[in-house]
């Protein structure tokens, strides 16, 4: 019996490599660009909606129907989940744009313990009178990308 040879090439550990680092599905990122408008009024309907414009980076495109999930930092008991509609036709390829994310009515809340979210984004105490909201996108695969956070809005009391 003769025995078996294999032939190995050079490439092979880094194209096994390679392989590898390509079948991870990387998260999307998002960076807050504005948050408008600077000062809400939650007991006036009129004045007690946020929009939240931000930069997302996805490397392999599937952010489309995953989710942005929005934390308000006065309350480790508030998180609103938006749906994100489809985004792109070519999934595997990566996209960068803008999305602009609608909170509608922001009230008065009473604080608790801060999002350990907010927290690991960097938020260290939200002041009275105002809110800070942070903001982590969720691709369709369930992959967490980095967040971001807005700068303090003033809330205007009654």
């Amino acid at each position: 019996m003769k025995p078996a040879v294999c032939f190995v090439p050079w490439f092979a550990p880094w194209f096994v490599l390679f392989v590898a680092a390509c079948a991870d599905d990387p998260a999307p990122n998002a960076t807050i660009k504005s948050a408008t408008p600077d000062q809400l009024t939650p007991s006036d309907d009129t004045q007690d909606d946020l929009t939240i414009q931000l930069r997302y980076d996805d490397s392999d495109g599937d952010l489309g129907g995953g989710v942005a999930d929005v934390y308000d930092c006065r309350s480790g008991d508030v998180m609103i989940e938006l749906p994100i509609p489809p985004i792109s036709a070519d999934p595997g390829l990566q996209i960068t744009g803008t999305l602009e994310l609608h909170v509608n009515d922001i009230g008065a809340i009473t604080a608790t313990a801060m999002p350990q979210v907010c927290a690991d984004l960097g938020v260290k105490e939200v002041a009275a009178n105002t809110a800070v909201f942070c903001v982590v996108l969720a691709d369709v695969a369930g992959h967490r990308g980095g967040g971001d956070c807005t700068q303090p809005i003033a809330l205007a009391q009654p």
